[in-house]
C-alpha cells in the first residue's frame, strides 16, 4: 500500500471527532441489525410434512428422531466436493466440536466435550 492510499494524519482532537461520528453510525447499524434479527425470530413457522431421512452418527434417522426429544436442532451442511481428498479438514469442521455460545450440546462422535 502506498502512502497516497492511507488516510490522512490528523490531531488527536480531529481523530476523536471523526471516531465519535463513526460511533453514531455504528450504533445505528447495530440497532438496525438487532431489530432485523428480532423480526426474523418472529417469522411464522411452517410444519414439515415431508418424511425426511438423514444420515446421522447412528445411521439413518427421521428428522423427528434427530431432535431426540429436544425443541431445537442445529444442522450444518458440509458440502463435500467429489474427488477432493483431505477436505474438509479440521479447520473447516472443527468448530462443530466446540460451540462457544451454547450452554448444553451433547458431544458427537469424533468430538471432545463442547467448550462453553
Amino acid at each position: 500500500m502506498t502512502t497516497r492510499h492511507l488516510p490522512p494524519i490528523v490531531s488527536r482532537a480531529e481523530w476523536q471527532a471523526a471516531r465519535e461520528r463513526l460511533l453514531v453510525k455504528e450504533k445505528a447499524a447495530t440497532r438496525a441489525r438487532d431489530a432485523l434479527a428480532a423480526e426474523r425470530r418472529r417469522l411464522p413457522m411452517v410444519r414439515v410434512d415431508k418424511p425426511y431421512v438423514l444420515e446421522g452418527e447412528r445411521g439413518k434417522a427421521s428428522l423427528r428422531e434427530l431432535f431426540d426429544g429436544r425443541r431445537q436442532l442445529i444442522l450444518y451442511h458440509f458440502m463435500f466436493a467429489p474427488g477432493v481428498h483431505g477436505w474438509p479438514d479440521a479447520g473447516c469442521v472443527g468448530w462443530v466440536c466446540k460451540p462457544r455460545s451454547l450452554a448444553v450440546v451433547p458431544p458427537r462422535a469424533g468430538c471432545s466435550s463442547p467448550q462453553v
